[in-house]
Order: C-alpha cells, then structure tokens, then sequence
C-alpha cells in the first residue's frame, strides 16, 4: 500500500530519482519518491522555502506544540542546521488543555531525547494564571483564536527577552491557503495585507522579533508522512477546542479544487503574495503595551494577554 499526498491507495510507481518501488506519490510535483529520496526532497525544499524567502542564518526559536508539522518542521531544522549555519532551540507553551496537553507535551519530551544536542524549554500556561479552557469559558471568543493569540505572545516575549533573531512555526501550505481563501470570501482586506509570508522581519523597536515559516509549501499530509517516516513522536488527534472550527470547513473546499489542480493551493497562495507586493503597504498600526512593553493594535493600548491577566485578577 502506498501513500498517495492524502490517502492511502493500491497504486505503484517507481520512484523518480532511483526507480525503486515508490511509497508516496506527490501529485504538485508528478512525482513518486522511495522514503530515502522523499525525506530528501522533505529537507532540500524546506531548505529552498528558507533561501528564497531571504532567509541568511541566525538563531532560532522553534515553537513546537507536539503535533506533526512542529514535530517535523523541528527536525528538518536540525538536520539542515550546519548547512544554513543556524542556531536552535525549542519551546513547548503547556496550554492546559486535558489530556490534550498532557499527550503534547509527553511527545515533546520524547522528542527532546532524540535530538539530545537541542536545548528545550517548557512554559505552562498557568505562570500567566490562567488555562486556555477557562479563557474560553470566560469570553466569547472561539478557542482557536485566543490560543493563537497567547502563543504569539509568549513565544515572541521568549524569543525577545533571549535573544533569538527568528521564530519558527510549522503553518503548513493547508493552514496559509485556508487563511488567505476564508479572508477573501469573506472580504476581510485587512487580513490578506498582514498575511503570513515564508519570511516576516522582525521590529526590534517594538520588541517584535522576526517569523520564518520554512513548512509553507509543504502540506499537512507530508509533514505526517516525514514525521512518520522518521519514527517522530506526536499527538495523532486534534485538540478537542477545535471542533466545529469555521476555519475547517473552507479548508475542506480544497479537496475538491486540489483534484482538478493539484497545484492548486501553492499557486494559490503565491499569487496572493506576489499581488501583495503590489500593492503599497500601509503601515500596520503597532504601538507598545501600556502594560508588558510588547507589540499589540488594541486601541485602548493593552494587549490581549495582558487583558486576561486583568480579567483573571493576575494584574
């Protein structure tokens, strides 16, 4: 049984560098790879997203929650650190989800004993005095949205305060095109303009360190296939906030358009950005929080996080 981009299926082909038997078929590439030649193309096209977003070297915070795209993403990193000449180091944020969180940081831990030579850190959630259940519960706002906005907080107020040039996320080419399509039909502008790109400096005057997200064209499906393939540990189940996320539904009107063209979403995806830099960019409207000294665009001038802290009687 082979592995054909998203499903499993009975077809064989030989794989495109070696032809030996292949394992996996990536329709976008019309190509099928053995698992030594696809962990290459895995690796050298990570490497490619980074060389061509700009990317030179520096040191790095890779966010890993315990999921198969950080999990992979982590990995790859470590395997092409020499030749990018990259410094890197870990951090799990606990967000105090059950069994969820207790999964992901189990995968995480196990992680960290087959990469001994990377340093990583655990943040728990509670430090800020609050879970992002009893968020959830306590302002009506979906789960995933307040659990992004936490983690960007406290992933960039790590980074900053230790001196990392970059953060790395694993956003993968599924979650970016799903981002952009939900944003244009439902005609939030604002939204495509600060978009996520493979390379997001960073404002050092506004305690803003930089993004890179070397997964960007990469899918969720080739993620789990390396992180299988390499014998990874990661959380095999969605975490249970998520169901029923709007965000689910326009990613499944790709499955369809993918069958078409299998291009589809990677075209997709690079024409947003390229008309993007089209267009004159409005300077995003940035200021200090009056409380932690980080980025936000609330117009009272206090940050999210430091809201909850407020609303949980932490501040």
């Amino acid at each position: 049984m082979h592995y054909v981009h998203g499903e499993w299926n009975l077809l064989t082909k030989s794989c495109v560098v070696c032809k030996r038997e292949g394992i996996v078929y990536i329709p976008y590439a019309r190509a099928s790879f053995c698992r030594e030649h696809f962990i290459e193309f895995y690796n050298r096209k990570i490497l490619r997203t980074l060389r061509n977003s700009g990317f030179k070297s520096g040191k790095i915070l890779v966010g890993v929650s315990g999921g198969k795209d950080s999990v992979s993403l982590l990995y790859a990193l470590s395997v092409i650190r020499k030749e990018m000449n990259l410094e890197i180091e870990a951090l799990h944020i606990n967000l105090g989800i059950g069994r969820y969180s207790l999964e992901s940081h189990n995968a995480v831990k196990k992680l960290e004993k087959i990469l001994p030579d990377i340093r990583f850190h655990y943040f728990d959630l509670r430090e800020l005095g609050f879970t992002i259940p009893e968020v959830v519960k306590a302002i009506k706002r979906p789960a995933c949205s307040v659990c992004g906005a936490v983690k960007r907080w406290i992933l960039n107020k790590f980074a900053y305060e230790k001196g990392f040039e970059f953060i790395a996320t694993g956003h993968n080419i599924d979650d970016i095109s799903t981002f952009y399509l939900k944003a244009l039909l439902t005609q939030r502008i604002e939204d495509i303009m600060r978009g996520p790109e493979p390379l997001t400096p960073g404002s050092p005057d506004l305690r803003l360190v930089g993004r890179i997200r070397p997964q960007f064209y990469l899918s969720e499906m080739e993620n789990t296939l390396y992180a299988t393939l390499q014998n990874l540990p990661f959380v095999d189940f969605p975490c249970p906030l998520a169901r029923g996320a709007t965000l689910f539904k326009y990613k499944n009107l790709w499955k369809e358009i993918l069958s078409t063209n299998p291009v589809a979403q990677i075209n997709f995806v690079k024409s947003i950005i390229a008309i993007k830099k089209r267009i004159p960019k409005e300077t995003q409207k940035l200021k200090s929080c009056e409380i932690c000294g980080y980025p936000t665009t609330a117009p009272d001038g206090v940050c999210f996080v430091c809201r909850l802290r407020k609303k949980f009687g932490v501040l």
